[in-house]
């Protein structure tokens, strides 16, 4: 549960956004003896997340021109000049602001300061103590001025420069904003409880502060007037703005939601739901509770971490076995069934009889599958030497057959092996099919031109026949072994 103190002059105001909006959850005045203590119980019967909001007139803002330096330079250089411009308080803040044309190599810097800390700092130290218990989870200090700021630079319909005036807890608050940044903040203290009294100061307040603006040159020219009100305060507002020649516009704020918040209370409560990214002030009072709260912040997060990749690894091993047991269950599956096909052919087996020819025809086909499929070198040389001398001969068929049954190719059917000489199978069976081209013989003369080359070149015989139907010529010769070689020896 978000809630918010609202830090003034006189009170403290505990509010809390619930299920019906915002509502006010404690009140505190400041001159209650009690006070201290109500707070204490308070924070130690509710678990939330608090932001604490100065809504003071104590506050001042300086815009300074710093050298540009680096950021350890920059941080001491910033440190002495807030202790030059608010010596009495340690409630301080500076924030980088966007360089302007004019600044040239200058770095503008806002330095702003709650002067007057009494105010503010026995609230918290009580939270502070409430923190580092860890009975709720501090916020950065801010204020009223700050989450206009933030509120502001959302909207771009608005003017980059110009005075926004809204009433509040202690009277009439003028903001101005330059470049959608707040230059400066003034609060003038209502001087009665009626609205109608405190016309004519606010008057005239309203009057001083633009020509004060002005005069510091803060202004490029009148600056235009935008009001935060109700439509209850329209006239109130237009009799202020009455003395004034610059523009004004109005931005009308809806009914408070709830008892006690008025003016713009309402909308402050809704931005410091989002302080993270406006300003704020450098508290020691709250330091170790924010230490500590970042500390169980860490320590949460690496703990969710921790037990997100325990569970997302025990996920993967549970993953890992669920697949692991379906692939023991297909495997186990199809071990049956091959278990009961191999069951099947043991029976089939035993039922049928024995072939002689079986293991033959099986060593048949392994010398069949182990046979080379490229000619041996002696075949493919006779072969060349055959057709060196016959430019008209194209070889279409080459088949070879060892004597120990090796095949390259089928051999043709038409030569059979009762054909062949005596001693045939202790040579190499070749068998040719040959094309005739261009300037070739006629087909008997080539064939007994190419048996008798074979004839002279390898001592034996050649078969010839001329196919009727593809004219190609059929070869059928035996290539004798080559001689045995016998290795020279050394005469003793």
């Amino acid at each position: 549960m978000d809630c918010h103190l609202i830090i003034d002059g006189h009170d403290l105001g505990v509010w809390r956004h619930g299920r019906d909006g915002v509502e006010c959850a404690l009140t505190l005045n400041a001159t209650d003896p009690e006070a201290h203590a109500r707070l204490r119980d308070w924070f130690a019967s509710t678990r939330s997340r608090c932001t604490p909001v100065a809504d003071l007139a104590d506050e001042r803002h300086i815009v300074e021109r710093l050298p540009r330096v680096s950021r350890a330079d920059r941080r001491l250089l910033i440190a002495r000049r807030l202790a030059q411009h608010f010596p009495d308080t340690p409630l301080t803040g500076a924030t980088l602001l966007p360089a302007t044309p004019e600044d040239g190599l200058l770095a503008p810097v806002r330095l702003s300061a709650l002067t007057r800390p009494a105010l503010v700092v026995p609230w918290l130290e009580i939270l502070g103590t409430a923190g580092e218990r860890g009975l709720v989870d501090v916020r950065p200090l801010t204020s009223v001025p700050f989450l206009l700021e933030s509120w502001y630079r959302r909207q771009h319909t608005l003017p980059a420069q110009g005075l926004l005036l809204a009433f509040g807890a202690g009277g009439m608050r003028q903001v101005f904003f330059r470049n959608r940044r707040l230059a400066f903040s003034r609060v003038i203290p209502a001087r009665s409880d009626a609205l109608t009294d405190c016309l004519p100061v606010y008057r005239d307040e309203l009057a001083q502060a633009l020509a004060w603006l002005s005069s510091q040159r803060l202004s490029d020219g009148p600056p235009p007037l935008r009001v935060l009100a109700t439509a209850d305060e329209f006239p109130a507002w237009r009799d202020i703005i009455s003395a004034t020649s610059n523009k004004f516009d109005f931005i009308e704020l809806a009914p408070p939601p709830a008892a006690h918040a008025s003016g713009i209370l309402p909308l402050v409560l809704q931005e410091a739901r989002h302080v993270g990214a406006g300003g704020r002030y450098d508290c020691p009072p709250l330091h170790h509770a924010q230490r500590l709260a970042q500390t169980r912040r860490v320590m949460i997060a690496v703990s969710v971490a921790a037990v997100a990749a325990s569970v997302s690894a025990a996920a993967i091993e549970l993953a890992t076995a669920a697949r692991l047991r379906d692939e023991a269950g297909q495997l186990a599956s199809m071990q049956q069934s091959l278990q009961g096909d191999a069951g099947k052919l043991e029976a089939e087996t035993a039922q049928r009889p024995a072939s002689g020819g079986f293991a033959a025809w099986l060593d048949a086909g392994e010398r069949l599958v182990r046979a080379p499929g490229i000619a041996p070198a002696a075949v493919l040389q006779a072969t060349a030497d055959l057709l060196n001398e016959a430019p008209w001969a194209r070889l279409e068929t080459l088949a070879w057959e060892t004597a120990h049954s090796e095949r390259g190719a089928t051999l043709l059917p038409e030569f059979a092996a009762q054909n062949l000489p005596a001693d045939a199978t202790a040579s190499t069976i070749i068998a040719l099919e040959i094309a005739l081209g261009d300037g070739a013989p006629t087909p008997r003369r080539a064939a007994d031109t190419l048996a008798s080359r074979w004839q002279r070149l390898h001592g034996a015989p050649m078969q010839t026949q001329i196919d009727a139907d593809t004219a190609l010529l059929q070869l059928h010769a035996t290539l004798p072994p080559p001689p045995a070689t016998t290795l020279p020896t050394n005469a003793p």
